[in-house]
């Protein structure tokens, strides 16, 4: 038996991709542990005395999590794991860095492997160093094929997160996964890359059990406070039968409101139906942006003006909440056609506008885009980072009102009239500093803050 430390970032979302992990390990009767880096490190890593330490590591935070773990290493004796995006689409990141082995793709069997055998270096899935004398070489293994049964998996290890965080215990928003993979191919996402990097090696799409599902939900509302469940899956309703039999279990088991993530190009009206009669409260659209080109030549989309009104009608005609998500500041667009999305979004009048500002993640088709237009050098692509509301990297006109559109794209979303009153073209106009960047930072939170309550229909 080993004991295996998660650290992570402080956060405001529960990680269940570690609780994922961490139900896989204990099933294998190891002890799971977690830390965030606001934790005093080196005295609690100093009091666990780990045989393992892993991270989930983004890119934009793979050079932050390096520095935390060389720094450990210095001091402590242990074998260090890094998993998640950064390590999946480039492997290549154990070269030159702290961590013994990295994982690419799903780790949920290669993990639990490589704990119950750590000296063994031919592990699915892992890129591991073996230390020499004069020399340090890795070995590079393959990917196992994909979970094809997720009903096999334990649920997320909550407690993992809850014993030490009585705010995420309290919260009484809850998430859960009913599903793996997506079979989209938008240009600025991952899902592409990560689709081709499994080819052949199993169902990409795979959805939980209906009943599998609700099992863990009905655990978890029987042991926390629970008032509202979060689906966090990107294509919720890709299956309609699925969907059926969601909306009728969940209804007569569960029957607590309940948020999902939706395509304007899946929705229908009996969908939507089915999901009302489910008690969904409330729902995520990613129109991502309002010109036609953008939206499906350079993003890949596939989806019509028609299809994204048709399917906010019909969230309005059956009193479902929703939230709209908009990326600004896009390769080949405009400060005009980040106007043209915020007008679609006062057209579709959401429940709360959301954008973001458009991050060239290295590996993807569009950051390749924009490297081939001259949009940012590929030095610069290693400057990104995790959050995606503060700046753009690339080479664009107009940045800083690009900048200060996102924040304001909410509030303008709502009172149309800052827009339509050339107000809004003035304020993004303000000089660029420090402290009119601080005002209009407060004011997105608040805002933010004041929406999602909306969204979810309690104080937060």
């Amino acid at each position: 038996m080993s004991k295996f430390l998660f650290i992570t970032k402080p956060f405001v979302v529960e990680p269940l991709g570690i609780m994922y992990l961490s139900g896989s390990l204990r099933r294998a009767g190891h002890d799971t542990y977690w830390l965030t880096t606001g934790d005093n490190l080196e005295k609690e890593v100093g009091k666990l005395s780990p045989d393992f330490v892993g991270y989930s590591v983004m890119t934009g935070d793979h050079k932050f999590f390096d520095e935390v773990n060389k720094n450990l290493r210095s001091k402590f004796d242990f074998f260090s794991v890094a998993g998640g995006p950064h390590p999946t689409f480039f492997p290549n990141y154990i070269y030159g860095s702290s961590f013994d082995a990295v994982c690419v793709g799903e780790g949920d069997s290669a993990l639990v492997d490589l704990v119950n055998n750590p000296e063994n270096n031919v592990v699915d899935n892992f890129s591991k160093k073996l230390y020499q004398e004069f020399d340090t070489v890795v070995f590079k293994n393959p990917l196992r094929h994909l979970v094809g049964n997720l009903d096999e998996l334990p649920f997320p290890d909550r407690e993992l997160i809850y014993s030490r965080d009585e705010s995420q215990r309290n919260n009484p928003i809850k998430h859960f996964i009913a599903g793996r993979g997506c079979p989209y191919k938008c240009t600025y996402c991952f899902n592409h890359c990560y689709n081709d990097l499994y080819k052949g090696k199993g169902k990409m799409v795979r959805f939980r059990s209906v009943d599998n599902l609700l099992d863990e939900v009905e655990d978890v509302v029987a042991k926390y406070p629970t008032k509202f469940v979060y689906f966090q899956d990107d294509t919720f309703i890709l299956n309609k039968g699925w969907l059926e039999e969601f909306s009728r279990k969940y209804s007569g088991r569960i029957n607590i409101p309940f948020h999902a993530h939706v395509r304007a190009n899946l929705v229908s009206e009996d969908k939507i139906k089915l999901l009302k009669n489910a008690n969904c409260f409330s729902v995520h659209i990613a129109v991502e942006s309002g010109n036609d080109r953008l939206r499906n030549d350079v993003l890949k989309r596939n989806m019509s003006e028609k299809q994204i009104y048709d399917a906010c009608s019909l969230l309005h005609k059956y009193g479902i909440k929703f939230m709209l998500q908009n990326i600004l500041g896009l390769p080949t667009g405009s400060l005009k056609n980040d106007f043209e999305t915020l007008e679609m979004n006062i057209k579709c009048k959401p429940t709360y506008a959301w954008a973001s500002i458009f991050q060239p993640y290295p590996g993807t088709d569009l950051a390749k885009l924009c490297l081939e237009k001259g949009l940012i050098e590929e030095s610069n692509l290693d400057d990104i980072q995790s959050s995606f509301f503060d700046r753009s990297l690339l080479n664009i006109c107009n940045r800083k009102e690009t900048e200060y559109l996102q924040k304001l794209f909410a509030v303008a979303t709502d009172y149309p009239i800052i827009y339509y009153s050339g107000l809004l073209k003035t304020l993004l106009k303000l000089p660029d500093d420090s402290k009119v960047r601080g005002l209009l930072n407060k004011l997105y939170k608040a805002y933010r803050k004041t929406s999602d309550e909306k969204l979810y229909g309690m104080k937060l």
